[in-house]
């Protein structure tokens, strides 16, 4: 059966150990918005594998810079752009003013700038950016700890708390405590997608690894999970 344990190796950071019989050697493998992971054969223990990350430090260090380059990579945001969280559709727009504006509107985030301006100038660029940002957090903080509450009800789960961030790496966490962080991003995947990340934060609180009797409990409660777990391949955390 597989296993997983998640450690924190100085500077170089949080790397999940993962040990699967299909495993032949130690490898070291990464993703975007997956992080750093290292496979381990079963007969190989975990110090072996810290051990491991520790003398491949400076490629994974290489590896994860690059990673977070493909991460980081932005929209451009003109007037023409087609972006909408769960709640708001964006709408960018020149108008008779001397300074940038936004405002929700109707089911829309309206951003404002003055008529001379190029909206692909780095500053207006960023004043969208924090105007998105800031409504994702507004949305999710009033919709995500009521959908967490309705689905932890609905299916038998206890949490001990849950917090709201603008996360960089992942959808969703869960302590060993049963703290479970949610990733305000979350806004911009469809219902059924963020329903996914959600479960799957809940599901932790019940078993702490990504074993088969995990994605057993989790397939239980996601219906076509398989086909989720493709989908939300298609959206970047980090894509505003």
């Amino acid at each position: 059966m597989p296993t997983e344990k998640i450690v924190h190796i100085k500077e170089i950071g949080e790397i999940s150990l993962r040990k699967d019989k299909r495993f032949k050697r130690l490898s070291i493998r990464m993703a975007p918005t997956k992080g750093i992971w290292i496979n381990l054969p079963f007969g190989v223990s975990y110090d072996e594998g810290i051990q491991f990350a520790i003398e491949n430090k400076s490629w994974i260090l290489q590896a994860k810079h690059k990673k977070e380059e493909k991460e980081n990579q932005q929209i451009t945001f003109n007037s023409d752009t087609k972006f909408r969280t769960k709640y708001h559709e964006l709408k960018i727009r020149s108008g008779n003013t001397k300074t940038y504006s936004s405002r929700l509107n109707n089911g829309f985030l309206e951003v404002i700038y003055p008529q001379e301006v190029d909206v692909e100038n780095e500053e207006f660029q960023t004043f969208i950016r924090e105007s998105i940002i800031e409504t994702l957090r507004r949305e999710a903080k009033y919709y995500l700890p009521k959908r967490l509450a309705f689905l932890a009800k609905k299916y038998g789960f206890i949490y001990k708390s849950v917090q709201v961030k603008n996360t960089k790496s992942r959808w969703g966490s869960c302590s060993h405590d049963n703290k479970i962080n949610l990733s305000l991003q979350l806004m911009r995947l469809p219902e059924e997608l963020s329903d996914m990340v959600i479960l799957h934060e809940l599901c932790h609180t019940k078993i702490k690894n990504h074993s088969s009797d995990f994605w057993e409990l989790l397939s239980k409660h996601c219906p076509n999970l398989q086909a989720k777990k493709n989908q939300i391949k298609k959206y970047s955390l980090n894509i505003i």
